[in-house]
């Protein structure tokens, strides 16, 4: 047995497998993601108290004040992100929008955490 060619020994069937297989991938799995449930809510958060829920349907800029001066979120197209917030290093700003259940902009030292209420978790814990 000099050159064992797998192409070679499958038969039809093993073909038309393989072929059904790919096309439920590719159009199965985006159907799917697309009626997965979304986000319409976010929480945010100064310390451990909940000080607003905003409803991302709307567009909408909120100003809240934590222990380092105030914090600004905006709203908009079913997404939420911090604008303008007194930490040193603006982490929560630079992480962007974010839109799916279960992400996180957290600003650190200032206290203030937006969540959009959900599953999916990148993160292990969250310290006060």
């Amino acid at each position: 047995m000099k050159g064992w060619n797998l192409l070679q020994t499958l038969r039809w069937g093993d073909l038309l497998l393989i072929a059904a297989i790919i096309v439920a991938s590719v159009v199965v799995v985006p159907l799917l993601r697309a009626h997965a449930p979304g986000a319409t809510r976010a929480l945010v958060f100064v310390g451990k108290n909940l000080i607003a829920e905003l409803d991302l349907k709307g567009d909408r800029r909120l100003t809240v004040t934590g222990p380092l001066g105030e914090t600004e979120i905006e709203v908009r197209d079913g997404r939420v992100r911090v604008v303008r917030s007194p930490g040193p290093y603006k982490l929560c700003i630079k992480r962007g929008w974010i839109s799916r259940p279960g992400e996180v902009l957290i600003c650190l030292p200032n206290r203030v955490i937006v969540e959009i209420p959900g599953q999916r978790r990148d993160y292990d814990a969250l310290v006060y």
